[in-house]
């Protein structure tokens, strides 16, 4: 009887592992973070724009809010080790995705078109990792293993390969100040 238990437990392990994949889906959190710092960055210049209009700063608001809700969202999914609300998750990336449209639209001068493809590729990437732990959830089959150094390593440099040149196209970026030219004063008089 004991023998029975044993080899069924096994059994059902094996078969959660082969269901749910060797790897887990720690790339998402990456994902979002990188998309939420775009979005804050290209909401930004939106709300900080002197010719822009009500509806370009309301754009930016809200492109402002869904950028800390990508960030809170990847690390509290990275915490619990599973991708947490995804259906929620695919109606708001998708949302975040028209609403970058609309600030290129709105203000297709400051806006840039590489920072608004680089969060939309980013938003894209999370909301197929929800569909996929809808799929997984929808068939039974158990949650992902819990997320790797090296994965979330990987999908850090990949993230941050993307998001950093996105970042210097958008209006804070090319307002931020030339880091280059910083240089040490030495004052003559003191000894």
């Amino acid at each position: 009887m004991m023998q029975t238990m044993t080899m069924n437990s096994a059994a059902r392990v094996a078969e959660q592992s082969s269901t749910s994949g060797a790897s887990s889906p720690s790339w998402h959190a990456p994902a979002a973070w990188g998309a939420g710092l775009m979005q804050i960055a290209l909401g930004a210049g939106a709300v900080i724009a002197d010719s822009s209009g009500a509806v370009s700063r309301a754009t930016g608001s809200l492109l402002i809010a869904m950028g800390l809700a990508a960030l809170v969202w990847g690390g509290v999914s990275l915490a619990r080790a599973r991708l947490v609300l995804p259906r929620i998750v695919v109606g708001v990336a998708l949302a975040g995705i028209v609403i970058l449209a609309a600030a290129l639209a709105l203000d297709p001068v400051r806006i840039s078109v590489f920072a608004v493809a680089a969060a939309s590729v980013l938003l894209i990437a999370v909301a197929l990792a929800a569909v996929a732990a809808l799929r997984r959830a929808g068939t039974g089959r158990a949650d992902a293993a819990s997320p790797r150094i090296v994965e979330l390593l990987i999908a850090a440099v990949l993230v941050a390969a993307l998001v950093t040149p996105a970042l210097s196209a958008t209006e804070a970026g090319r307002l931020a100040p030339d880091h280059g030219s910083h240089g040490v004063m030495v004052d003559p008089s003191h000894h």
